[in-house]
């Protein structure tokens, strides 16, 4: 990274340094205050708030019984896939990550709660690097580059628009099937 090998590195100092969002989040059978205190065991109650401000979670955790303390269920069953999905964005931010990937983060979100997201990190991009890996165009059509991989490998490289206005790309063919 940045001409240093990674064993030169203290692993858990930048592992620190790396938020993660997955397709499929885990949340604990525990309160929201817990599951976000995980991620950052020091942080306050503001810091907590605002994490879910830039989430885009704090209206619905704000409207929850308990509020912060609401238990979530195994895994997050007491809530929606887009709220889930925006708690654990939230995990990730309360860390102050300088590095933020979201793998898949949108792909099985319906249109709102991808919207949401989408805010998050349009709110972000000024914060920190973000790495979106998706297959869904909608959630990186405004990302500063765009790396398309085939087989393992990097096919193109470009923004959104160069490589939409393409003929003979996998983006623009991408676009095509997707009807963006």
């Amino acid at each position: 990274m940045d001409g240093i090998p990674l064993q030169k590195y203290n692993m858990t100092s930048y592992r620190q340094r790396i938020g993660y969002v997955p397709q499929d989040p885990i949340l604990f059978n525990a309160s929201v205050r817990e599951n976000l205190l995980w991620a950052a065991p020091d942080a306050t109650e503001k810091d907590i708030w605002s994490a879910c401000a830039i989430a885009n979670a704090d209206e619905f955790v704000a409207g929850l019984s308990e509020r912060l303390d609401t238990v979530l269920g195994d895994r997050g069953t007491r809530l929606s896939g887009g709220q889930r999905q925006r708690l654990a964005l939230a995990r990730a931010i309360i860390r102050r990550p300088s590095l933020l990937i979201l793998d898949e983060a949108t792909s099985a979100l319906d249109s709102e709660s991808e919207r949401l997201i989408q805010e998050s990190i349009n709110y972000l991009t000024n914060e920190m690097t973000i790495v979106v890996v998706a297959h869904r165009l909608s959630t990186v059509k405004a990302a500063d580059r765009i790396y398309v991989f085939q087989e393992g490998h990097i096919a193109e490289a470009g923004t959104f628009r160069e490589l939409s206005e393409r003929t003979n790309s996998l983006l623009s063919d991408m676009i095509r099937e997707q009807a963006l």
